[in-house]
């Protein structure tokens, strides 16, 4: 058949028994063209971030703040290629940008989506960084939104879920928290779509992601939270780099407001409260700790480890701080969460890959994403392993080994 911007204009015959079949029509390729011209509209006016305060959404921010410094280089190098985009872009053919900060302001929209369960610590570490780096920051609470769509819930079940805290079950915490996580996402999308369409411009805005490679690869986010974005800049950076590049960033571009950022603890922040301060922490919740899940990681990803090869691994890599027990313990408890999580991968936010170590499985590992969560023959290989080694007078009864 032949067809012109959807439309079919000439086809051979639905069913033949001829080897060849010729087909003609007369196109006007102009009409092309115009139609892939509308396509393009409205265009792509910059982007959209969920700015929690964290490392892993401030280092976003930093990655699109020097975007910004490196588009005013270029335009004051008069490379007019670059400056006739960036006035594409900000829809204004007569715009020139004066300095990265003023050029972030068009680009960039920062969102901080508070709840109750918020500190004024993260919103404050999120105001000042969008305040510094100059992206048009807006605060949202999204308690209205989390509330209704718990009514909804109660008014068809009769029943209202509570958090740990209160007294409630783990599957209710759990899914209060994921129910938070989830609003953000519908919220980022919302606001990516119409917030230029509030100030009078066209063109809509990309979603950015911020979930680091070792939270994907244990699966520690909630499926189709803020992690779901259009492209993920950091989905193949271990948490210790991106405060590496978050330190640079603080030298290079004398943004002060990172280094709160990287002093405080990595947090989701789903959970009450206690008394104002923090009772949830990244570290907490995992069982381990970003500069342990950093290395595990690497040995899952890059050298192929299974449970055992990699307790082999640990327990030379760690000998000075870890028993083998504890080692063990480690390396059970990640493959359980990597395992019971994996599922989570197939729908994992396209990511920029600048090694191999990457979480984003459905198009860059080809393992399966279904596996026996509980490792029988694997875990029992190690438990051998250590019942073979001569315990350590200061911590080799350390620790217990999980069943």
């Amino acid at each position: 058949m032949v067809a012109i911007n959807g439309e079919v204009v000439a086809r051979g015959a639905q069913f033949s028994l001829d080897d060849v079949e010729v087909i003609t029509a007369t196109l006007d390729l102009e009409d092309v063209c115009s139609y892939r011209g509308e396509l393009c509209q409205p265009l792509m006016g910059g982007f959209l971030l969920p700015l929690s305060g964290g490392v892993d959404s401030s280092s976003t921010a930093c990655i699109v703040h020097s975007m910004c410094v490196l588009l005013c280089q270029a335009v004051e190098d008069s490379n007019s290629q670059v400056l006739k985009d960036v006035r594409r872009v900000v829809g204004d053919d007569a715009y020139t940008p004066q300095n990265p900060k003023e050029l972030c302001a068009r680009l960039f929209t920062t969102c901080y989506m508070g709840s109750e369960n918020s500190s004024q610590d993260t919103c404050s570490r999120a105001r000042d960084l969008a305040g510094e780096i100059g992206s048009t920051h807006v605060n949202i609470n999204i308690d209205v939104a989390v509330k209704g769509i718990l009514g909804i819930f109660s008014v068809v079940t009769g029943r209202w879920p509570q958090f740990h805290a209160n007294g409630g079950s783990n599957r209710e915490n759990l899914a209060l928290q994921n129910v938070q996580a989830r609003v953000r996402m519908v919220l980022a999308y919302l606001f990516a779509q119409l917030s230029l369409w509030a100030r009078g411009r066209p063109g809509g805005l990309l979603v950015l992601g911020s979930a680091n490679v070792d939270e994907s690869l244990t699966g520690y986010f909630t499926k189709y939270d803020c992690s779901s974005a259009d492209i993920n800049p950091i989905g193949g950076i271990s948490k210790m780099d991106l405060k590496s590049f978050l330190a640079y960033c603080a030298e290079q571009f004398q943004l002060t407001a990172l280094r709160g950022i990287l002093a405080a603890p990595p947090t989701a922040e789903l959970e009450p409260l206690k008394d104002g301060q923090l009772s949830q922490t990244d570290e907490s919740d995992m069982g381990m700790m970003y500069s342990e899940l950093s290395v595990i990681g690497r040995l899952r990803k890059i050298s192929k480890c299974g449970p055992f090869s990699m307790f082999c691994k640990l327990i030379h890599l760690w000998r000075d701080v870890l028993s083998p027990i504890q080692v063990a313990q480690k390396v059970k408890h990640f493959f359980r969460m990597y395992s019971v999580n994996r599922h989570k991968m197939t729908t994992v936010t396209p990511s920029y890959h600048a090694e191999s170590y990457s979480p984003d499985d459905n198009r860059f590992d080809l393992r399966p994403f279904l596996y026996n969560t509980h490792w029988n023959w694997q875990f029992q290989c190690i438990d051998n392993q250590i019942s073979q080694m001569p315990a350590s007078p200061d911590n080799g009864d350390q620790g217990r080994l999980e069943e």
